[in-house]
Parts: C-alpha cells; sequence; structure tokens
C-alpha cells in the first residue's frame, strides 16, 4: 500500500503544481471565464485520503471451530466524513491475509450501509493484504457508513511466553485519517471463556507504544471492551488476552518444518555447486584433450605447417594472430613492414619471388593487401571496418582450417553432464518440497521455495554449458600442441641455455662456418612469442642479437637502423586495433506474550489498511 500511496501523494502534488500555474490577474481571470457554482465539481480533485471517520466501531466473535483451531467473525461499521466536494467514490479497507507464518483465509461476507443495503465493492489483493474497495462510479459526501462483515481463522497464537493468546491490532496502523470516536467489542465463546487464564492488556498509540488503555471485562469474562476518542492518523489499539496453553490447535505452518523451509534453500545451493563441478569437468576435460604424451620437450623450430593463424586454434588463450602473422610473413621475406605518413599508420610492402609456406599464409597475403597501389604498398589503416572484417574473417579461417585438418573437433564431457543431470535432480527435488510447503499454507517456505526457483533457473540456464559440445583437441592436435609448448619453453628459458640447444641441433640453418644461424631462428620464432604473449621479452633478446650481429631487421623499418624493440610493440598495438575496429553503435508482528504487559501498539495481528478511493 505504500506504493499506492506515493502515486496518489505524487498526482497531488502534480494537480496542486498546476493549479499554481492558474493565470489570477484580472484580465487573465476574464479570460479563464466564470468561476464554478458552489458545489459543483471542481475540475482539480484533492488527495482521495483526506477525509477522517467520525465512528469506527467494530465487534470481534472468536472461537474454535470442530478440529479446534480458532475462526473469528468480524462486523466493522465505519462511518467516514467526507468533504463536500466530488472527492471520494468511497474508503479501502486493507485487511492482513497473513499472520506468524500462517494464511488467514479472509473471507468478506458482505458490505452493507447502516440500514442494511448493499454496497457496491470489489477486492484485490495486494501487499499481503486482501483490500476491500467500496462504492462505485458515482461520488460520495459527508457522513457516509459502510458495515463490513468478515470472516478470519487461526486468530490465536501460541506465544513464546508459554501460553496462547489473542493478540490483535484493532485499528489500522497504515492509516492517515483521523478517528474521532473509537469503540470495540471482543466476544469470545464458551470453550475459550473457560481456558482464560486471567491476563489482558490493551496497548494504545503509535507504533511501538507501549501505553496502556483500559480494557473493560463483562461480569463472566467472556466479553471485552474498550473506547478511544480523538485518535490521530497511525494511532492504533491493541489488545493481547491470554488463554492456557494449547487453547487452540495451531496450524502447520507455525511448527517448525525443515523439509518446506529449509531443505529447497539447501537444495538450491547444492544444485548450483554441482553446476559449478560442472563448469569445471569442463575444463578438466578441455584440458585432458590437449594431453598426447605429456612430456614438454624444448623446440626451436616451427613446422611450415604451423603458421601462427593456425597456432591460435589449437593453443587456448592464445593472443590475436594477426599481428603475428603479418610478422610471420615478414620475417619469411614475403613482405616488409615500414613507415608510413603518419608514425601510428604502419604500410605494408609485398616482396616478390618468396615461397608461401601455408595455403593460410597465402590467405593472409590476399586478405592484407587488398586494395594495394601499383608498387604492392598497402597501409594498415588506423579504423576501418572494411579492414576489420577481412582480419576477423581471416582468425577465422585458421580456427576453420584446425577442424579441416583433424586438430579440433566438438566434444562433450562425460563427467560435466553427469554432474549437469545430478544439479537439476536435485534443484528439482527441492523445488517439489518447496512447493508443498506453499500449496500446504507455510509462509515461511515461501523464502526456500524463492531460492530454489532462483536456484533452478540457475541451474537449467547453466545445461546449457554443461551438455554442449566443447572444442576440443584431437590426437593429432595434442601432439603439435605438446610441440608449441617446447616452443614456448624455448622461448622461457636462459639464452646460455637456448644456444647449446641451437649447436647441439643438426637441423637448423648454418653460416659458411657451420654454426647455427641464430637470427634466423629466433626471428621465425617471434611471431609464436607474440602468441604467447611474451613479444616484450623476445623482441628484447633480438635486439640484443642485432646489436652483436651489427645489423639491424631487414623485415621491419630501415634495415640500416638499429632494431629497437619498441617498433615490434607499437606495431603489434596498431594491428591488434586495426584487425579488431568496430564503428560506435548509435508491518512487523511478535508473539512476545503481550498479555503478560511488555506488549505494544502494533504488536499483533490485524491492523491492515485503511485509506479512500
Amino acid at each position: 500500500m505504500a506504493a499506492t500511496r506515493l502515486a496518489r501523494t505524487l498526482v497531488t502534488i502534480g494537480l496542486t503544481a498546476a493549479a499554481l500555474l492558474v493565470p489570477t490577474t484580472p484580465a487573465a481571470a476574464a479570460a479563464a471565464g466564470p468561476a464554478p457554482a458552489a458545489g459543483a465539481s471542481t475540475a482539480i480533485r484533492a488527495d482521495v485520503d483526506d477525509f477522517s471517520y467520525a465512528s469506527w466501531d467494530a465487534r470481534y466473535e472468536v472461537g474454535l471451530d470442530d478440529d479446534g483451531r480458532s475462526h473469528m467473525h468480524v462486523t466493522e461499521s465505519l462511518t467516514a466524513r467526507f468533504p463536500e466536494v466530488d472527492q471520494n467514490k468511497g474508503i479501502v479497507r486493507g485487511l492482513p491475509t497473513s499472520y506468524e507464518n500462517a494464511w488467514l483465509d479472509v473471507r468478506v461476507l458482505s458490505v452493507t450501509d447502516e440500514t442494511g443495503a448493499d454496497v457496491p465493492y470489489e477486492t484485490e489483493q495486494e501487499d499481503g493484504l486482501l483490500l476491500v474497495l467500496t462504492g462505485d462510479d458515482d461520488y460520495v459526501r459527508g457522513l457516509t457508513t459502510y458495515v463490513i462483515e468478515y470472516e478470519m481463522r487461526d486468530v490465536i497464537l501460541a506465544a513464546d511466553s508459554g501460553v496462547d493468546e489473542f493478540y490483535w491490532d484493532l485499528l489500522p496502523l497504515d492509516s492517515t485519517q483521523p478517528v474521532e470516536d473509537f469503540r470495540a467489542e471482543i466476544v469470545f465463546d464458551e470453550t475459550m471463556t473457560e481456558r482464560m487464564t486471567g491476563n489482558a492488556r490493551c496497548y494504545t498509540g503509535y507504533q511501538g507504544s507501549t501505553n496502556e488503555c483500559d480494557l473493560v471485562a463483562s461480569p463472566d469474562g467472556s466479553q471485552f471492551a474498550v473506547e478511544a476518542k480523538e485518535l490521530s492518523p497511525g494511532e492504533g489499539i491493541t489488545i493481547a488476552v491470554g488463554f492456557d496453553p494449547g487453547t487452540a490447535v495451531q496450524p502447520s505452518a507455525r511448527q517448525p518444518d525443515p523439509v518446506t523451509d529449509t531443505v529447497p534453500a539447501i537444495a538450491a545451493l547444492g544444485g548450483l555447486g554441482l553446476s559449478v563441478g560442472s563448469w569445471i569437468a569442463v575444463s578438466a576435460f578441455k584440458k585432458k584433450r590437449r594431453t598426447s604424451s605429456g612430456i614438454i620437450v624444448a623446440q626451436y623450430d616451427v613446422p611450415d605447417s604451423l603458421p601462427p593463424l593456425l597456432a591460435t586454434g589449437i593453443v587456448p588463450g592464445a593472443k590475436d594472430p594477426i599481428p603475428a602473422e603479418i610478422i610471420h610473413l615478414a620475417v619469411r621475406g614475403l613482405l616488409r613492414i615500414e613507415d608510413g605518413t603518419d608514425v601510428e599508420q604502419p604500410r605494408l610492402r609485398r616482396l616478390p619471388g618468396g615461397r608461401i609456406p601455408d595455403e593460410l599464409d597465402a590467405q593472409a597475403l590476399d586478405a592484407l593487401f587488398v586494395g594495394a597501389d601499383a608498387a604492392g604498398v598497402a597501409e594498415v589503416p588506423s579504423s576501418s571496418e572494411d579492414f576489420a572484417a577481412r582480419m576477423k574473417t581471416l582468425s577465422q579461417s585458421g580456427i576453420e582450417a584446425a577442424v579441416s585438418r583433424g586438430l579440433t573437433t566438438k566434444a562433450r564431457g562425460r563427467g560435466a553432464m553427469i554432474l549437469q543431470w545430478c544439479a537439476i535432480g536435485v534443484v528439482l527435488a527441492g523445488f517439489a518440497l518447496g512447493l508443498w510447503g506453499i500449496i500446504g499454507g507455510r509462509v515461511t517456505a515461501i523464502p526456500a521455495f524463492v531460492a530454489i526457483a532462483f536456484g533452478v533457473f540457475l541451474v537449467l540456464l547453466s545445461s546449457f554449458y554443461g551438455f554442449s559440445k566443447h572444442t576440443v583437441l584431437t590426437a593429432e592436435g595434442a601432439r603439435l600442441y605438446e610441440y608449441l609448448m617446447g616452443v614456448r619453453e624455448f622461448i622461457r628459458v636462459a639464452e646460455a641455455d637456448r644456444l647449446r640447444m641451437l649447436q647441439s641441433y643438426t637441423g637448423a640453418e648454418r653460416r659458411q662456418d657451420g654454426s647455427a644461424n641464430v637470427i634466423v631462428v629466433y626471428e621465425r620464432l617471434l611471431p609464436y612469442a607474440m602468441l604467447f604473449g611474451m613479444e616484450n621479452e623476445w623482441g628484447a633478446i633480438l635486439e640484443q642479437v642485432y646489436a652483436y650481429e651489427q645489423r639491424g631487421a631487414s623485415w621491419i623499418g630501415d634495415p640500416s637502423a638499429p632494431f629497437v624493440r619498441g617498433q615490434l610493440v607499437a606495431f603489434a598495438a596498431t594491428s591488434h586495433a586495426s584487425a579488431t575496429y568496430a564503428a560506435p553503435s548509435a508491518s512487523s508482528s511478535s508473539s512476545a506474550g503481550g498479555s503478560f504487559g511488555g506488549g505494544f501498539s502494533g504488536g499483533g495481528g490485524g491492523g491492515g489498511f485503511s485509506g479512500g478511493r
């Protein structure tokens, strides 16, 4: 109801603001036309909650049914004092639908006026209240009486103090209407009267007030009456009458039941844990498929059939293959990387006569030199949707080649599927238990049911991953993966170890004096160092080797100038940005034992809401 009242308040503020814009000068008043006659309907209505109750009389008849459970018949006679303008069409009486974890099974029997004539009404459920909206489309003015008759059950509570109690709020504390004259009678049947403890209290005031009020009992003790005058909006009247323990049979919803109140939440956590385990099993499955011999041997040459584009489809988490592929083509003598007119926009020059190692390298050359000039020079644009699209297609071709060459395949992880099925079974069982609690009327089962419902959603969502086929390596793919890990190991070890390996290698390219051509080997490994994210470290090694040989790199920049690894880092960043460019798109209750004292206004069941419509 708080949201409803807030909306009404905002409407009132808006109407008030509109009223301030009405012209007040004589000329403006004349232009606006004559004022409405007295008693006529005004264009701007005040807040529908702006009225009072001349009287609020209520009679509560409380007893036990054949099952020993408490029931209550209530007759409320509410006389509203509406303003003499077209503001209200009736009242709204909100009745609570639950009390201390149990549903009250509220049933509205009738709404009449003081003569017994039927008053039109309708009911709505909102925020734990059954709203009784009286009246129709006709406005009402002045004193108007509404007699609302309704029934509830399970209004007697087994209190923490060890006794049963009728602990009830007789007035709604969530109300903006003052009450000029209040009177209530509470009548208990013979069985309940016999089991009274003799303790009874009455509390008055705002929510939480411990001020006591007079509670008048009949000679036989079966009836209690309380009266009050000039109650401000929000002031309540609460009574607490004690009975012997076990007087009223409590609904099962008030008895602790971990099966419906706790187990579903535990099942939600268990199901989510199994789903997480399924994801971990998928990761372990992928990792297992990357193992061939399990032995990593340092390697310092890469076969022509394993260009960077293809290697990216084999090595999980490899960096952007486009910069690595361009460097690969450059060190193989198929192109040169030159400075462009703009420092941040290098250009590529295609060199004739070189041997193209692999079909993917041929596709890369074709994609890079689209639109090249007559001299075979193509710019690497800083931002181009067309260039980015070509590079994306080129990267995808490497992944597709890994499939077509039998290096990767799609497969499901058996362990992941078993765990995911277990997760589904656990949450569905928990959901069934939670639903059983809800159907049984257990308010305490609602939090656990919400948790299990959320758990079911997440587990089913997780199933799309757990049951899916995932890209994994074949036996041949695993062998090449271990080979590439050997290349990474060679890049990682100390320089002295690398040189010893080169001297023992009989197949490496050699100089005329028979020593291994270190520069050629190191240059050809540079693209793979970039895939592993080690280009900065490997560029530093190349820088030292070029300096020792007193020469520059023949494949980037000015061959006569010393190689600086900053050239490599800057080019990698520029080509990565170009390849990935994309254009921008456009009321609380308590069972503390109020009949013994220590209670407070608003501490019981009942109360509800009152407002206008």
